[in-house]
């Protein structure tokens, strides 16, 4: 189909939904109407993307997926929907290396090597997916096309009431002062310095599970330890979910961090100390607790005290830039003459992972600190001389904003 025919499509069924009743904006179940639609035209398909790109690197999408998440969810709805996205990295850990093991075989098949053909079926998806959602997926409520006119007022005006700071024509679009904010505010640094080891855990991890799993019966086939990589990766995702949905409701995020690293470290330990080899398997599933818990929270948590866009989409990009760096120093933390212990990998997860806490609790205690000032009036003298609309501007600057902490 052409370019010409999916538009023409795509107005017809704008058509047909802007022709549908909707209850009244502050309807509850109105509300959940349109949050359904939303969720089933964005999830499936962004939960496919990062799938993908985690199969074969398409480096720069997940920043890009996160801030895509922020235009469409509110701070009560983000680390839940996050969640699809981290089990879709989930699942491509637990399938990359089965699909690896498996065109290992394809070695020679129509005159084609092996990586040839991991490039060929891996890419082919990644690169249909991409064509089609350029087409399929909106660039904002105001423009979803399988949204009825209603609902689209409906979620500008959740836009508003959730952070009326990020409601203004200026917060929506990206300035130079913005991108020179972010670059200056120091919690974005400590958040991105956070990240760093989060990272390194989470890269490291599919290193290391596989020999741990081979050292319980060294007589299994590669096939068959990677098939027993799957419950980690399992339970990665069903805990972050859990405390993912826990998050949201509370509107909290840093003690769940904290706890994250703390399971985290608890299994690293055991992965040092542990003699037998059901010790280090337990010690396995004890990061895969913490490990996504770790890492999505903070991504979480820093974009949704940023409304205006500008600052946000810097934020997100300076934090995933500097926390994916840690993919370089992985490897060399995990050599192979280290198996199956990696003492020295696990330890300086270990610091870092206390670093990464440590970082949290200052976010954390620095947050409530403002919030407080701010609720007394202590920084009220930031709006003398101001308009509502100048005062919005500010965004997470405006005496008025209360950071989730």
């Amino acid at each position: 189909m052409s370019f010409n025919g999916f538009e023409h499509a795509f107005e017809e069924k704008r058509a047909e939904n802007d022709s549908e009743s909707i209850l009244p904006n502050d309807d509850a179940a109105a509300e959940k109407a349109a949050l359904r639609r939303v969720d089933w035209h964005v999830i499936p398909l962004i939960f496919l993307f990062y799938l993908f790109s985690f199969l074969d690197r398409e480096g720069p999408l997940f920043p890009c997926l996160i801030l895509y998440l922020t235009i469409f969810y509110s701070r009560k709805e983000l680390a839940v929907r996050l969640g699809y996205l981290i089990s879709g990295a989930a699942l491509a850990g637990a399938v990359g290396g089965l699909l690896a093991y498996a065109i290992g075989y394809m070695d020679g098949t129509r005159g084609l090597r092996a990586w040839r053909w991991l490039l060929i079926i891996e890419g082919i998806p990644s690169v249909g997916l991409g064509i089609f959602g350029w087409f399929f997926l909106a660039d904002s409520p105001e423009t979803a096309w399988y949204l009825s006119e209603s609902q689209r007022e409906l979620l500008i005006h959740r836009r508003i009431r959730d952070q009326r700071e990020a409601s203004t024509p200026s917060a929506q679009e990206l300035h130079r002062s913005d991108v020179w904010a972010a670059v200056k505010d120091w919690k974005i640094w400590a958040f991105s310095l956070q990240n760093f080891p989060a990272d390194i855990q989470l890269f490291s991890y599919s290193l290391f599970l596989p020999t741990i799993i081979k050292a319980v019966n060294p007589g299994w086939s590669n096939l068959y330890v990677q098939a027993l990589t799957v419950p980690c990766f399992v339970c990665s995702a069903l805990v972050y979910f859990a405390a993912a949905f826990i998050s949201d409701t509370r509107q909290h995020r840093a003690s769940f961090g904290i706890l994250g690293v703390m399971v985290s470290i608890v299994g690293h330990t055991m992965l040092i100390a542990g003699r037998g080899v059901a010790v280090r398997y337990l010690g396995c599933f004890m990061i895969a607790a913490g490990i996504f818990v770790v890492s999505g929270i903070a991504l979480v948590w820093m974009p949704t005290n940023l409304p205006r866009y500008g600052k946000r989409s810097t934020a997100v990009g300076m934090q995933l830039m500097i926390g994916n760096s840690a993919g370089i120093a992985a490897p060399y933390l995990y050599p192979t003459g280290d198996s199956p212990r990696f003492i020295m990998g696990h330890s300086v997860t270990i610091a870092g992972l206390a670093l990464s806490a440590m970082t949290t609790g200052l976010l954390w205690w620095s947050m409530v600190r403002t919030n407080k000032r701010r609720k007394a009036g202590r920084e009220d003298w930031k709006m003398e001389g101001k308009t509502d609309e100048q005062i919005d501007d500010m965004g997470d600057n405006s005496p008025r904003f209360l950071y989730v902490t």
